[in-house]
């Protein structure tokens, strides 16, 4: 008996199991015809996978929004668990076999990546793998590249983490050459300088023009409708700091070529949730940052800005401050802030305010002087860590009583945990008794931010003053 391919599709499209089906064959007719037809459905079924479309299992909203010829610029945001990254990933392998996209490159993207550890290349090389389409890549330590179409996955990011180089790896995309798509995870830490330099520089289109007849040749010879693909797909995913983070902003100018949709795990169809994943969102409801991580919502306090949406007021004129406890954040050399922070409870909210010196502290002590005299300050601490008991005999000249205290433990750990704590105590900014630089230093600290001595005082002050312990442990009002 022999069989000719469509044979074996009539066989893959009737039957439910090819291995027992092969096993029947054995041991009815022979063991050689069994093994040509297993042979044959291999071959069929290698040759299957590769012109198969829709390799992975994309949910359906993710594959219908990728599905839109018209949105070239595509923002998903929202919480954990909604397979942003993954859906996009799989969709950009999967358009990385088509004859469109021909010695292009698709560019994934960070805002800082300092190596190929920081950006999601194992995601895709383990895609590529789980996929069983490790024949038709090539895989290097930094680059994943389609053997059959030569579309490159290239890993880079946008910026360093500052100085004179900080926008030197944006620069260099200006020379990638025929990007056909961006992908940019973590789009929520994307700069506005940044994508002032992105979006011009992709959406070159990289085509020379030809002379009439030499065009019509062309279209000849390869056909009318092989149109070259000119214009880039850009594909952001995100957990959004702010109601309007700079990705939003920009892409939403695009008017109707942008899709901004938020998904979270609990839109998804109950297939493509993840079961210990559902649980842990259950297990985490009521914490502080439930909202955010799970619920895909603003956070600037969770997700980097501990203290942007602190709401800042003022004391009416003639006001004195109540009782208060100071804390002292100590400059060696003046390369960062001497910074003095207070802190007060009254009526079930908390007041902060303080100033910044840009000096040593052993430079300014009589206007650390005249700042505490301005309050009602009933204990001063300050952060002894190397400079010992120094600052308490500059202070007794001058009748104040400065109490030393040593600083243990990860300072920015403490910073976000006791800032999360006192905002949910109704924490208010006193701008009247502030000094400009303090206020915005700490308005807008977040990890890379590149002073944080006044928000380091002020936490410090919250837990000298017994308002907050630093070893709280945080959880959210039910």
């Amino acid at each position: 008996m022999t069989s000719t391919p469509n044979d074996v599709l009539q066989l893959i499209s009737s039957i439910d199991d090819i291995d027992e089906f092969v096993s029947d064959i054995k041991k009815r007719r022979s063991v050689k015809e069994a093994r040509h037809i297993q042979r044959m459905i291999r071959a069929f079924a290698k040759k299957m996978l590769l012109v198969t479309k829709e390799k992975f299992s994309v949910p359906p909203l993710y594959r219908k929004l990728f599905g839109d010829a018209a949105a070239k610029y595509i923002v998903l945001k929202g919480g954990r668990g909604s397979g942003k990254t993954f859906a996009i990933i799989c969709y950009m392998l999967e358009q990385s076999f088509d004859e469109k996209y021909r010695d292009s490159l698709f560019l994934i993207l960070r805002e800082i990546q300092n190596s190929i550890e920081d950006s999601v290349y194992s995601v895709v090389v383990d895609l590529v793998k789980q996929a069983g389409l490790e024949a038709y890549f090539k895989i290097t330590n930094n680059k994943v590249i389609n053997k059959l179409t030569n579309v490159e996955f290239a890993f880079t990011g946008l910026r360093a983490t500052g100085g004179k180089t900080a926008f030197s790896q944006v620069n260099k995309i200006k020379g990638k050459h025929k990007v056909r798509m961006v992908f940019m995870d973590e789009a929520q830490d994307a700069s506005e300088d940044s994508l002032n330099v992105l979006f011009p520089t992709v959406n070159r289109s990289g085509q020379v023009s030809f002379t009439a007849e030499y065009e019509r040749l062309l279209r000849l010879a390869f056909g009318e409708d092989d149109v070259d693909v000119t214009e880039a797909r850009f594909f952001f995913a995100m957990n959004p700091n702010f109601a309007e983070d700079p990705i939003i902003t920009k892409v939403r100018t695009f008017g109707e070529n942008a899709r901004i949709e938020h998904i979270n795990i609990f839109d998804l169809p109950a297939r493509y949730q993840d079961p210990q994943l559902l649980a842990q969102a259950k297990a985490e409801m009521g914490e502080v940052y439930y909202d955010h991580v799970w619920l895909g919502k603003p956070s600037p306090k969770i997700s980097g800005y501990p203290f942007m949406e602190t709401p800042v007021v003022q004391a009416d004129d003639g006001d004195e401050s109540p009782p208060c406890t100071a804390f002292l954040d100590v400059s060696y050399k003046g390369g960062d802030f001497t910074s003095l922070s207070f802190v007060t409870q009254v009526r079930g909210y908390v007041f902060a305010w303080g100033r910044c010196w840009h000096q040593a502290w052993n430079h300014v002590v009589e206007e650390i002087v005249d700042e505490l005299n301005k309050h009602s300050w009933m204990e001063f601490y300050y952060e002894d860590n190397g400079v010992g008991s120094a600052p308490q005999d500059y202070f007794a000249v001058h009748g104040v009583d400065a109490i030393p205290r040593t600083t243990l433990g990860d300072k920015h750990d403490r910073i976000f945990r006791v800032g999360a704590y006192l905002n949910l105590m109704r924490l208010r900014f006193v701008s009247t008794w502030c000094c400009q630089t303090w206020l915005s230093h700490t308005l807008k600290f977040n990890k890379e931010a590149e002073y944080d001595d006044a928000p380091d005082s002020l936490t410090n002050a919250a837990i000298r003053a017994g308002i907050v312990s630093d070893k709280m442990k945080i959880r959210g009002r039910r």
